[in-house]
């Protein structure tokens, strides 16, 4: 049950955010809002301010936001219909749910930065900021001996052969200089010992494990605002490279690359990170904030982007295209990303069907 409201709230504060982006931006320069909505249709109850109709909706999914003229408007004389608006007013208006999760994302990381986050530790990391430091299994070779084990990314090692884990460098060496293995990992809050024989090992110096050393680092608070900008910064340009490369291994190859998760693989995911704590979570809900803007500006029929690209095709023309040209257009893209979304889901519920049924006896 946990997990639920956590899925449902972190993802329903991502989709508000962005939707309130729109409607601030929309009314501020001049378009009118027919309808702002807190999660989708049937309708529990509505009421009406002004010209704007407020709804609150049984499916807690985010919100939406009708701005009028947005599809298309007959009445060319109406100048508080965003279809007759300037370019660069629809751009701002178009473009601001994603400038709002971006905003979402260095919020969430200098609130993170200010309590403490995990971090790489390197060379150049300040040890006095580091609050706790551990060493963690940050990659796992599949159908590996570790993975046979019941190791997992995530897990941090407490002991070797009963010697405290110092850090990674120490852990490393301690596997390659013996046989046996004992090692104490902790999971959330729970500790487990994971034993590794001399029989088990093909390999004495490989287990299949990538380790790293990660520290809760606290910073103040203006620091933690640079941190976090910077932070935000760098992860977008990280996605926007990630999504190239799904796209290239789309078109080149006609696959999806084993990383990408629909809303049954980020649910299993948030179930995971609720486990590890509050911090987690906030970096987490940074993190899915980026992804959902970067996601949106896309120049994809149906998304933010798509629509900013046809208002710059608008803008090069002297025109807009037809109503129904654009509509086709955008309706075709929409169910594009319906289509892959059904095949994520169910590529995500042949991988995480385990984890799924057991959520679903916790919910009752």
């Amino acid at each position: 049950m946990i997990t639920f409201i956590s899925f449902i709230l972190i993802l329903g504060l991502l989709v508000l955010v962005h939707e309130i982006g729109h409607f601030v931006t929309a009314r501020k320069l001049g378009v009118d809002v027919e309808e702002f909505g807190i999660g989708f249709p049937p309708r529990i109850f509505s009421f009406k301010k002004g010209d704007v109709k407020y709804s609150l909706n049984w499916i807690p999914l985010g919100g939406f936001v009708k701005i009028k003229g947005e599809s298309g408007d007959e009445d060319k004389d109406d100048k508080h219909s965003f279809a007759n608006q300037a370019a660069w007013k629809k751009s701002i208006i178009l473009s601001a749910g994603v400038f709002m999760n971006f905003v979402l994302a260095i919020v969430l990381f200098t609130i993170g930065f200010s309590i403490g986050l995990p971090q790489a530790i390197d060379q150049d990391t300040n040890l006095d900021n580091i609050k706790e430091r551990n060493v963690v299994i940050s990659e796992l070779i599949p159908e590996s001996l570790a993975e046979s084990k019941g190791i997992e990314i995530g897990d941090k090692v407490l002991y070797i052969n009963d010697i405290e884990v110092v850090d990674s460098d120490m852990l490393s060496k301690q596997i390659k200089e013996n046989e046996n293995l004992s090692l104490v990992i902790q999971r959330g809050e729970e500790e487990k010992e994971v034993s590794i024989s001399k029989e088990d090992r093909i390999d004495n110096d490989i287990i299949g494990v990538g380790m790293m050393d990660v520290g809760i680092i606290r910073y103040n608070i203006f620091e933690s605002f640079v941190h976090g900008f910077k932070t935000t910064i760098i992860m977008i340009g990280m996605v926007f490279k990630a999504f190239y490369n799904l796209l290239y291994n789309l078109i080149t190859t006609g696959s999806l690359t084993a990383e990408l998760s629909g809303p049954v693989g980020v649910a299993v995911l948030t179930g995971k990170i609720v486990q590890l704590g509050f911090i987690y979570i906030l970096q987490f809900a940074a993190l899915l904030s980026i992804n959902l803007g970067v996601i949106n500006i896309l120049p994809f029929p149906a998304l933010d982007g798509g629509r900013l690209l046809f208002v710059l095709i608008e803008k090069i023309r002297g025109r807009a295209l037809s109503e129904n040209v654009e509509g086709l257009i955008h309706n075709s893209g929409f169910i594009l990303l319906i289509l892959l979304l059904i095949v994520v889901t169910f590529r995500d519920i042949g991988r995480y069907g385990s984890n799924i049924l057991e959520a679903i006896k916790n919910i009752f």
